[in-house]
């Protein structure tokens, strides 16, 4: 029996045609499904070890011998940088005992070597040697293969996917591909500036939902987001497709009294799960949210500035945005309290500010039940 069969019996999940009947009237979700842990498993399999994750910036595979350690949900992941020149991904675990072949990013001149029992294995994922191999009887060097997952570029930035047969990024990115293509280019113009990493006492699908929508901006964000950017019905611009998310903005505080018309204001892609990618005029980022548990999860977004601009400017923007996200982190730990509570079964959306908030519940309730 397959680990997911397993998982079914003794996952007890609503009713399919309750749970769109609900949707499709603008209720939420189930709240059992923000806190329930044979829930969180399940979404470990039909989620998380089936859809595209932020890895990287390319920048970190740049040279032959690369690799960077990451994970889907809870597949630990590295991809390599191979000597074909292409990106190749694979489980981060020797096939000897399952043991890490590297626990950071780093470079090696040909072969990835597990600390463990020193089995080495080529870029492309080929065991080359084995200690002591020699002495076992039938033992094929060439018959053993790092477990191979999938690994695309979505402009510089890198997605793994544990499924090796998944839909390609670029087929799920190609409407949103129009809008996120001229924030891609804009951001190539920025520098690295800091990681910001959060700890959430939250379900990580309660941290994606609040990130996908503006309603809560004017009155959550109002001394942060709201201060700098046009956060009205009128005003901020929300798409969605099936597996994306695009948000705009125009910002409306200006330091130094610039021209407002000469900036192109704030863009946002989000790709379902959990990964994301922004820039404005004097910030940019680029970050996922990480489940840790059925009432836990992480963020950690990579704060980008424009090369050669004023320096206070972007320390000012820097920290609004950490001001931001330590609110958006206050309201969703005490939204899981309500959650966790069972008392009230579902939420009821204002569909016309909360639509991509209904799409991302829809895409999450499609890959639950399937």
């Amino acid at each position: 029996m397959s680990a997911v069969e397993s998982i079914d019996e003794v996952v007890g999940l609503p009713d399919d045609q309750a749970v769109r009947s609900d949707l499709s009237q603008g209720l939420t979700l189930p709240v059992e499904l923000y806190s329930d842990p044979a829930v969180y498993r399940l979404e470990q399999s039909r989620i998380f070890a089936r859809s595209w994750q932020y890895a990287c910036h390319i920048s970190k595979l740049s040279s032959v011998g690369d690799y960077v350690v990451t994970a889907a949900g809870e597949t630990p992941i590295i991809v390599t940088r191979a000597g074909d020149g292409a990106l190749h991904g694979f489980v981060n675990a020797c096939r000897h005992r399952l043991h890490p072949l590297a626990t950071e990013n780093g470079h090696c001149s040909r072969l990835l070597q597990c600390p463990y029992h020193g089995w080495s294995y080529e870029l492309d994922g080929q065991l080359r040697s084995a200690p002591r191999s020699n002495n076992e009887a039938e033992f094929d060097l060439s018959s053993i293969h790092l477990a191979p997952v999938a690994v695309e570029t979505w402009d510089q930035w890198v997605f793994v996917n544990p499924d090796a047969d998944a839909t390609p990024l670029r087929d799920l990115t190609k409407e949103i591909s129009e809008y996120s293509g001229a924030l891609n280019q804009d951001l190539r113009e920025y520098d690295f500036a800091v990681r910001y990493e959060y700890d959430m006492e939250c379900n990580w699908k309660i941290w994606a939902e609040n990130a996908i929508e503006c309603y809560h901006c004017p009155t959550l964000h109002r001394s942060s987001f709201g201060k700098a950017y046009e956060s009205g019905p009128d005003d901020y611009s929300i798409k969605w497709w099936n597996d994306t998310i695009w948000h705009s903005a125009p910002i409306k505080w200006l330091p130094k009294d610039r021209d407002p018309t000469s900036l192109k204001g704030f863009r946002f892609a989000f790709l379902w799960p959990n990964s994301f990618f922004a820039v404005d005029d004097y910030v940019g980022f680029v970050g996922a949210v990480v489940p840790k548990g059925p009432e836990r999860c992480h963020a950690f977004v990579d704060m980008y500035t424009p090369a050669g601009r004023d320096a206070d400017i972007a320390e000012e923007w820097l920290k609004l945005w950490d001001d931001t996200l330590e609110e958006d982190k206050l309201a969703t730990d005490r939204q899981q309290l309500g959650y966790r509570s069972g008392m009230v079964p579902h939420g009821r959306l204002m569909t016309g500010s909360e639509g991509a908030l209904s799409a991302f519940m829809r895409r999450t309730w499609d890959a639950l039940s399937r």
